[in-house]
Protein backbone atom coordinates (compact mmCIF):
# COMPACT_ATOMS: atom_id res chain seq x y z
CA UNK A 1 0.00 0.00 0.00
CA UNK A 2 1.80 3.29 -0.93
CA UNK A 3 1.23 6.58 1.11
CA UNK A 4 -0.87 7.97 -2.05
CA UNK A 5 -3.24 5.19 -1.57
CA UNK A 6 -4.11 5.37 2.09
CA UNK A 7 -7.79 5.00 2.35
CA UNK A 8 -10.07 7.18 3.81
CA UNK A 9 -10.00 4.63 7.51
CA UNK A 10 -6.34 4.82 7.58
CA UNK A 11 -6.96 8.68 8.20
CA UNK A 12 -9.41 8.23 10.30
CA UNK A 13 -7.56 5.57 12.48
CA UNK A 14 -4.44 8.15 12.40
CA UNK A 15 -6.91 10.79 13.56
CA UNK A 16 -8.58 8.30 16.38
CA UNK A 17 -4.64 7.69 17.91
CA UNK A 18 -4.00 11.28 17.92
CA UNK A 19 -7.27 12.27 19.46
CA UNK A 20 -6.01 9.54 21.97
CA UNK A 21 -3.04 11.07 22.82
CA UNK A 22 -4.55 14.28 23.34
CA UNK A 23 -6.99 13.12 25.86
CA UNK A 24 -4.11 12.34 28.02
CA UNK A 25 -3.81 16.45 28.70
CA UNK A 26 -7.62 16.74 29.03
CA UNK A 27 -7.22 15.79 32.88
CA UNK A 28 -5.00 18.88 33.00
CA UNK A 29 -7.01 21.27 30.50
CA UNK A 30 -10.18 20.84 32.48
CA UNK A 31 -9.22 21.67 35.96
CA UNK A 32 -8.99 26.23 35.08
CA UNK A 33 -12.77 25.75 33.60
CA UNK A 34 -14.06 23.77 36.11
CA UNK A 35 -12.41 26.33 38.58
CA UNK A 36 -13.80 29.25 36.92
CA UNK A 37 -16.91 27.81 36.74
CA UNK A 38 -16.98 27.16 40.76
CA UNK A 39 -16.42 30.78 41.31
CA UNK A 40 -19.08 32.01 39.01
CA UNK A 41 -21.40 29.77 40.74
CA UNK A 42 -20.44 30.89 44.09
CA UNK A 43 -20.45 34.92 42.80
CA UNK A 44 -24.03 34.26 41.74
CA UNK A 45 -24.80 32.36 45.34
CA UNK A 46 -23.65 35.38 46.72
CA UNK A 47 -25.56 38.35 44.24
CA UNK A 48 -28.74 36.01 45.64
CA UNK A 49 -28.14 36.05 49.12
CA UNK A 50 -28.04 39.32 49.35
CA UNK A 51 -30.98 40.15 47.74
CA UNK A 52 -33.04 37.98 49.87
CA UNK A 53 -34.65 36.21 46.94
CA UNK A 54 -35.56 32.43 48.08
CA UNK A 55 -35.99 30.99 44.94
CA UNK A 56 -32.64 32.50 43.17
CA UNK A 57 -30.95 31.95 46.41
CA UNK A 58 -32.25 27.75 46.32
CA UNK A 59 -30.96 27.73 42.37
CA UNK A 60 -27.85 29.49 43.45
CA UNK A 61 -27.25 27.07 46.11
CA UNK A 62 -27.73 24.28 43.36
CA UNK A 63 -25.86 25.42 40.82
CA UNK A 64 -22.56 26.26 43.16
CA UNK A 65 -22.75 22.92 44.68
CA UNK A 66 -23.20 20.99 41.28
CA UNK A 67 -19.92 23.30 39.98
CA UNK A 68 -18.33 21.78 43.35
CA UNK A 69 -18.88 18.58 42.46
CA UNK A 70 -17.42 18.83 39.11
CA UNK A 71 -14.24 20.86 40.53
CA UNK A 72 -13.82 17.82 43.21
CA UNK A 73 -14.30 15.32 40.12
CA UNK A 74 -11.73 17.21 37.87
CA UNK A 75 -9.14 17.63 40.90
CA UNK A 76 -9.09 13.50 41.61
CA UNK A 77 -8.98 13.17 38.37
CA UNK A 78 -5.96 15.44 37.73
CA UNK A 79 -4.26 14.24 40.70
CA UNK A 80 -4.28 10.51 39.55
CA UNK A 81 -2.31 11.84 36.94
CA UNK A 82 0.01 14.13 38.98
CA UNK A 83 0.82 10.72 40.75
CA UNK A 84 1.53 8.95 37.52
CA UNK A 85 3.00 11.53 35.43
CA UNK A 86 4.47 14.30 37.59
CA UNK A 87 7.85 14.85 39.17
CA UNK A 88 6.71 16.84 42.56
CA UNK A 89 8.50 20.00 42.15
CA UNK A 90 7.80 22.44 44.61
CA UNK A 91 9.25 25.60 43.58
CA UNK A 92 7.70 27.38 46.91
CA UNK A 93 11.85 27.81 47.98
CA UNK A 94 13.36 28.45 44.37
CA UNK A 95 16.54 27.31 45.52
CA UNK A 96 15.56 24.13 46.73
CA UNK A 97 12.97 23.63 43.84
CA UNK A 98 15.83 24.75 41.27
CA UNK A 99 17.80 21.54 42.48
CA UNK A 100 15.09 19.38 42.23
CA UNK A 101 14.74 20.97 38.36
CA UNK A 102 18.04 20.61 37.69
CA UNK A 103 17.87 16.47 38.65
CA UNK A 104 14.69 16.19 36.89
CA UNK A 105 15.81 17.15 33.43
CA UNK A 106 19.41 15.84 33.81
CA UNK A 107 19.45 12.99 35.61
CA UNK A 108 15.88 11.64 34.99
CA UNK A 109 13.84 13.07 31.97
CA UNK A 110 16.20 12.37 29.36
CA UNK A 111 16.98 9.11 30.06
CA UNK A 112 13.66 7.70 31.03
CA UNK A 113 12.45 9.04 26.93
CA UNK A 114 15.38 7.53 25.56
CA UNK A 115 14.33 4.51 27.16
CA UNK A 116 10.93 4.80 26.46
CA UNK A 117 11.21 5.06 23.35
CA UNK A 118 13.21 2.01 21.91
CA UNK A 119 9.83 -0.05 20.83
CA UNK A 120 10.38 -3.61 20.17
CA UNK A 121 7.52 -3.88 17.75
CA UNK A 122 8.86 -1.40 15.22
CA UNK A 123 12.44 -0.57 13.87
CA UNK A 124 13.75 2.82 15.49
CA UNK A 125 15.91 4.81 12.91
CA UNK A 126 16.28 7.54 14.88
CA UNK A 127 15.81 9.71 18.18
CA UNK A 128 16.82 13.18 17.87
CA UNK A 129 16.25 14.19 21.69
CA UNK A 130 17.50 17.40 22.95
CA UNK A 131 15.94 19.03 26.15
CA UNK A 132 16.86 22.51 27.24
CA UNK A 133 19.36 23.57 29.52
CA UNK A 134 17.79 23.97 33.50
CA UNK A 135 17.55 27.77 34.88
CA UNK A 136 20.47 28.58 36.46
CA UNK A 137 19.29 31.29 38.45
CA UNK A 138 16.38 31.06 40.97
CA UNK A 139 14.60 33.95 40.32
CA UNK A 140 14.16 33.23 36.71
CA UNK A 141 10.42 33.26 35.28
CA UNK A 142 9.84 29.66 34.42
CA UNK A 143 9.76 28.85 38.08
CA UNK A 144 6.31 31.24 38.26
CA UNK A 145 4.99 29.18 35.35
CA UNK A 146 1.88 27.19 35.80
CA UNK A 147 3.34 24.52 33.53
CA UNK A 148 6.97 23.74 31.87
CA UNK A 149 6.86 23.19 28.33
CA UNK A 150 10.06 20.92 26.82
CA UNK A 151 9.96 19.97 22.87
CA UNK A 152 11.91 17.13 22.94
CA UNK A 153 12.88 16.67 19.21
CA UNK A 154 11.46 13.82 16.76
CA UNK A 155 11.29 10.31 16.52
CA UNK A 156 11.79 7.95 13.29
CA UNK A 157 10.12 4.47 13.52
CA UNK A 158 9.20 1.66 10.23
CA UNK A 159 7.36 -1.18 10.04
CA UNK A 160 3.42 -2.32 8.86
CA UNK A 161 0.84 0.46 9.40
CA UNK A 162 -0.50 -0.94 12.88
CA UNK A 163 2.16 -0.97 14.70
CA UNK A 164 3.78 2.36 13.57
CA UNK A 165 0.36 3.08 14.97
CA UNK A 166 0.71 1.61 18.38
CA UNK A 167 4.38 3.32 18.37
CA UNK A 168 2.48 6.24 18.73
CA UNK A 169 0.16 5.30 20.72
CA UNK A 170 2.11 3.61 23.54
CA UNK A 171 3.62 7.33 24.89
CA UNK A 172 0.21 7.42 26.59
CA UNK A 173 2.08 4.62 28.79
CA UNK A 174 5.18 7.10 29.05
CA UNK A 175 6.01 8.35 33.20
CA UNK A 176 5.58 11.80 31.71
CA UNK A 177 3.20 13.47 29.79
CA UNK A 178 4.71 13.42 26.24
CA UNK A 179 1.97 14.96 23.65
CA UNK A 180 3.01 13.35 20.03
CA UNK A 181 2.70 15.56 16.73
CA UNK A 182 1.09 14.82 13.59
CA UNK A 183 3.12 11.85 12.39
CA UNK A 184 4.11 11.87 8.50
CA UNK A 185 4.45 8.58 7.08
CA UNK A 186 6.54 7.89 3.81
CA UNK A 187 7.02 4.31 2.00
CA UNK A 188 5.17 1.16 1.24
CA UNK A 189 3.66 -1.01 3.78
CA UNK A 190 4.97 -3.08 5.33
CA UNK A 191 7.73 -0.97 5.41
CA UNK A 192 6.50 2.46 6.12
CA UNK A 193 8.33 5.14 7.60
CA UNK A 194 7.01 7.31 10.30
CA UNK A 195 8.58 10.86 12.13
CA UNK A 196 6.77 12.87 14.42
CA UNK A 197 7.81 15.39 17.08
CA UNK A 198 7.77 15.01 20.88
CA UNK A 199 6.40 17.37 23.59
CA UNK A 200 6.69 17.02 27.06
CA UNK A 201 4.38 18.95 29.83
CA UNK A 202 5.31 19.28 33.17
CA UNK A 203 2.91 20.61 36.23
CA UNK A 204 4.84 21.75 39.30
CA UNK A 205 3.00 20.66 42.09
CA UNK A 206 3.72 24.14 43.90
CA UNK A 207 4.70 27.47 41.47
CA UNK A 208 6.65 30.43 43.20
CA UNK A 209 5.14 33.37 43.85
CA UNK A 210 6.49 36.33 41.41
CA UNK A 211 6.77 38.42 44.77
CA UNK A 212 8.70 35.64 46.79
CA UNK A 213 12.34 36.40 44.92
CA UNK A 214 15.70 35.32 46.82
CA UNK A 215 17.32 38.15 48.21
CA UNK A 216 20.71 38.55 46.56
CA UNK A 217 23.97 38.44 48.35
CA UNK A 218 26.36 41.71 48.02
CA UNK A 219 23.73 43.69 46.20
CA UNK A 220 24.41 41.94 42.88
CA UNK A 221 22.71 39.15 43.93
CA UNK A 222 24.26 35.56 43.83
CA UNK A 223 22.01 32.10 44.51
CA UNK A 224 23.45 29.16 46.11
CA UNK A 225 26.86 30.85 47.15
CA UNK A 226 27.59 31.76 43.66
CA UNK A 227 28.89 35.77 42.81
CA UNK A 228 26.19 37.30 40.00
CA UNK A 229 23.15 35.89 40.57
CA UNK A 230 23.94 32.57 38.97
CA UNK A 231 25.34 28.54 39.15
CA UNK A 232 26.04 26.66 36.58
CA UNK A 233 24.33 23.77 36.22
CA UNK A 234 25.90 20.54 34.54
CA UNK A 235 24.56 20.17 30.60
CA UNK A 236 21.81 18.37 30.02
CA UNK A 237 22.26 15.20 27.49
CA UNK A 238 20.88 11.95 26.40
Amino acid sequence: MSLSKLKRIHVIIIGVVLCIIGGVAVFYLQIKPQKDAFAAAKARYDKAFVKGNQDAKNNAIKQREDAKLGLQVAQAQLDVQMRLRMPNLNFSRRDIGMLALWKEQIKTLGPLLESFSRDKTVVTRGASFQIQAPPSNPNDPIFEQDVLVFPLGSVTVSGDFKHLMGNVRRWNNCQRLVMVGPPTLGGVSPELTETYSLTCYIFPAVKAEATNKITMAGGAGAAAGTPGGAVTPPAPGL
